[in-house]
């Protein structure tokens, strides 16, 4: 929840009209800068900046609503108290301006989820990123723990460098289900995202006994060098990754191994600390292994759902072994 791409709409800056060449010189000019945005708990927000400001409620502006009861500053923070819960996985908007004591202002709109107290413990844990045919591109999640995946979002990627992103509706699970996310519908009749009913799907790959949910367009994964990931939510702390390929590196000096598309989203994920890696980077031998993946070959852990953050929780399985909604093969597949 603390990184943020903020889009500032304007910067208003202010100063006296006679200064002298050396007060000019030592002017701050400069209007503040937004660090971060934390989610407190269901009614608050913090907001935090490079220096202490100052801030006018009447400046303030969000959709959908959500009325502020009442508002603090602590030293550089600015900390939202609203009048009501924010909806758990709701996507806010919000609109304020803030100004330093040199009277510099800065206008921002800031986007984020509503606070969900009740995120299940999940893994990634089968994906085919080259299906085709009867069997498209899906990626399964296994919950480990009861709770609501409201906001939960699958990135093609890390939040900071993806292709794909998708935010999971807000859906009470339990420890041992399966939730399958279709990259790939087709506009077909039976491609329902289940919230209630299990067995509402019948799109290509649904089951009867996991959560299917279906993305909106085409949001194919990565052939056969890419990197899924999963947050608490668009903004949020990262649950758990999978980084895979083909290559070694010495396949290409110029992008350590990897390609233009995947070196900076293995570069973030090297510094987010969640997979194992030599010296302080991921390389591609370090990523799960793609070569030999098909659409009926998909790339899976353990039936036990193994997750130490390395590569030798994976595997592929044989022809026609794919298990999206239920427990994986331990069959390996053998060129």
């Amino acid at each position: 929840m603390k990184r943020i791409l903020i889009p500032v709409l304007f910067v208003l800056v202010s100063c006296s009209n006679s200064l002298s060449d050396s007060e000019f010189l030592n002017l701050d000019l400069r209007p503040p800068t937004l660090q971060s945005v934390f989610i407190n708990d269901s009614s608050s927000l913090t907001i935090s900046f490079d220096e202490p400001v100052f801030f006018d409620s009447e400046d303030y502006k969000s959709d959908p609503e959500l009325d502020l009861q009442s508002w603090s500053i602590d030293e550089h923070s600015l900390v939202y108290h609203f009048s009501e819960d924010q909806v758990p996985g709701k996507m806010y908007k919000c609109r304020s301006d803030v100004r330093d004591e040199r009277g510099n202002t800065l206008s921002f709109i800031i986007r984020y989820y509503g606070w969900n107290p009740d995120i299940p413990t999940m893994v990634i844990n089968e994906f085919n990123p080259e299906g085709s045919g009867n069997n498209p591109d899906s990626i399964e999640l296994v919950v480990l723990d009861d709770g609501n995946t409201a906001g939960v979002t699958i990135f093609l990627g890390t939040a900071n460098n993806f292709s794909e992103s998708y935010t999971l509706p807000s859906l009470t699970v339990e420890q041992g289900d399966y939730i399958i996310i279709h990259m790939r519908p087709e506009g077909l009749t039976g491609e329902v995202t289940e919230t209630t009913d299990k067995a509402e799907s019948t799109g290509k790959l649904a089951s009867d006994i996991a959560w299917d949910l279906w993305v909106d367009g085409d949001k194919a994964v990565s052939g056969k060098n890419g990197l899924i990931s999963l947050y608490t939510n668009p903004f949020g702390s990262i649950i758990d990754a999978v980084p895979y390929s083909n290559r070694v590196t010495a396949d290409s000096e110029d992008y350590r191994g990897w390609t233009s598309a995947t070196i900076n989203m293995i570069e973030e994920l090297s510094f987010l600390d969640v997979w194992y890696n030599t010296d302080g980077f991921i390389r591609p031998e370090d990523a799960v292994s793609s070569e030999g993946t098909t659409g009926t070959r998909s790339i899976c852990r353990s039936s036990v759902s193994e997750d130490s953050n390395k590569k030798d929780d994976w595997h592929i399985v044989p022809t026609g072994e794919k298990s999206f909604g239920q427990i994986n093969s331990d069959n390996i597949y053998e060129p």
